[in-house]
C-alpha cells in the first residue's frame, strides 16, 4: 500500500494539486516508512506468529530525523520560499541531505532483512526435517535482491539528476524504474496466488542454538542413534526436534546441542541421512524393483523430488536414477 501511495505522485497531479507542505510529508513520509515497514514484512512472513512490538518504534527514528531536517528552511517558511524550495530540490543541502540519508538507512533495512533470511536458514536447518520450511526464505532472498536492484536504480536516476540537469535521461529512468515495478509487482502477485506456502513461517521463539553442552554424555548420543534407527522416527516427514525431543523424552535444545555440536550435524542433514540410508537399502533390494523412485522417496520420508535428490547426491555423489542403475548392474555381475 505504501509503495502504490509512492507511485500514485506519477498520476495524482493531473487531478488535484497538494500544499507544499502536504505533498513534502507525502513524499517524505511515504519514503521513510517503505524501509522499516519492509523490514517488518520479512519478519512477519519467516515468523507465522509475528507480533507488532513497541520497540519496532525505533526503526522510525531516521523518519523524524528527516522532517525535523526540514523545519527551518521549509516547513517553517512561506508558500512562497516552499515553492522555490521545490524548483530548485536538489540546490537545496537539506534535500540533498535527506535523500541519501534514505538511501542509507533503506540499504541498513534490506541487508538487514538478508541477515534474518540468514539467520532463519540456521534455525530451520536445526529444528527441522524438510525442506518446506524453507521455499519462503528462498522466495524472500529474490524478493530483497529484487528491491535492492530497483532501490539501485532510483538511486542511480536521483544521483545522474543532482549532477545532469537533463530532464529526457531523468524521464528515461524513470520509465525504466516503472517498467521495472510492473514487472515486480506481476512477479510477486503470481507467487502469491501459485504457491501460497511461501508464506508460511515458523514460531517466533525458535533461536539458533550457539551454545556448547557443559556435559555431553555419550550414552546420550547413542540413545538417540538407536531410537533412531530402531523406531524410524525419520520416516515421518514432518518430523521436527521438539517431536523427535518429545519421542525421547530429552528437551529440544539439549537435543539440539547433542546433534549440533557432537554429532556434528545440523538436525536438517542428521536426519536426512538415515533417509537416504533407507532409500539405498530399498533401491538395492530385488524383492522391490517395482517400486518407483518417487514411491521410495515418500517411503522414507522426502516430500519433495527436488530435496530427495539433493540429499541422495550429497550422500553418494550419485543420483537415486543412477545409483539404482548401478544397483541392478552389480546383480547381473
Amino acid at each position: 500500500m505504501i509503495i502504490i501511495l509512492d507511485f500514485s505522485a506519477y498520476f495524482y497531479p493531473k487531478f488535484i494539486t497538494l500544499t507544499y507542505t502536504v505533498e513534502m510529508l507525502r513524499m517524505e513520509v511515504l519514503a521513510g516508512l517503505k524501509a522499516p515497514v519492509l523490514y517488518l514484512y520479512v519478519l512477519s512472513v519467516l515468523y507465522d506468529d509475528f507480533k507488532i512490538k513497541i520497540k519496532y518504534l525505533l526503526f522510525f527514528v531516521p523518519l523524524s530525523i528527516t522532517l525535523v531536517v526540514l523545519i527551518p528552511d521549509f516547513f517553517n517558511v512561506s508558500a512562497r520560499k516552499q515553492a522555490l524550495f521545490f524548483q530548485n530540490f536538489y540546490d537545496q543541502p537539506e534535500a540533498v541531505f535527506i535523500t541519501f540519508f534514505a538511501y542509507i538507512v533503506g540499504y541498513v533495512f534490506l541487508f538487514a532483512g538478508l541477515y534474518q533470511i540468514k539467520r532463519y536458514q540456521k534455525i530451520v536447518k536445526q529444528n527441522y526435517s524438510n525442506l518446506n520450511a524453507l521455499v519462503n526464505c528462498v522466495w524472500l532472498k529474490q524478493f530483497l535482491i529484487i528491491i535492492i536492484i530497483g532501490t539501485t536504480i532510483t538511486l542511480i536516476k536521483n544521483m545522474y539528476q543532482l549532477s545532469y540537469d537533463d530532464i529526457e535521461i531523468t524521464n528515461n529512468l524513470r520509465i525504466l524504474f516503472l517498467l521495472f515495478a510492473i514487472v515486480f509487482a506481476s512477479w510477486l502477485f503470481s507467487k502469491a496466488l501459485l504457491a501460497p506456502k511461501t508464506f508460511q513461517g515458523i514460531n517466533a521463539s525458535l533461536l539458533p542454538i550457539k551454545g556448547k553442552a557443559n556435559k555431553i554424555e555419550d550414552e546420550n548420543v547413542k540413545r538417540i542413534e538407536l531410537f533412531m534407527k530402531e523406531k524410524e522416527s525419520y520416516l515421518d516427514p514432518s518430523l521436527t526436534l521438539r517431536k523427535l525431543g518429545v519421542q525421547l523424552n530429552i528437551p529440544p535444545r539439549e537435543l539440539s546441542i547433542l546433534i549440533n555440536q557432537h554429532i556434528g550435524k545440523h538436525f536438517f542433514d542428521f536426519v536426512n541421512e538415515y533417509r537416504v540410508k533407507k532409500a539405498m537399502e530399498t533401491l538395492r533390494n530385488t524383492s522391490l524393483q517395482k517400486k518407483t523412485i518417487q514411491e521410495i522417496m515418500y517411503d522414507v520420508g522426502f516430500n519433495s523430488k527436488n530435496s530427495f535428490n539433493t540429499a541422495f547426491k550429497k550422500h553418494t555423489n550419485l543420483t537415486p536414477t543412477q545409483y539404482k542403475k548401478n544397483a541392478g548392474s552389480q546383480l547381473f555381475e
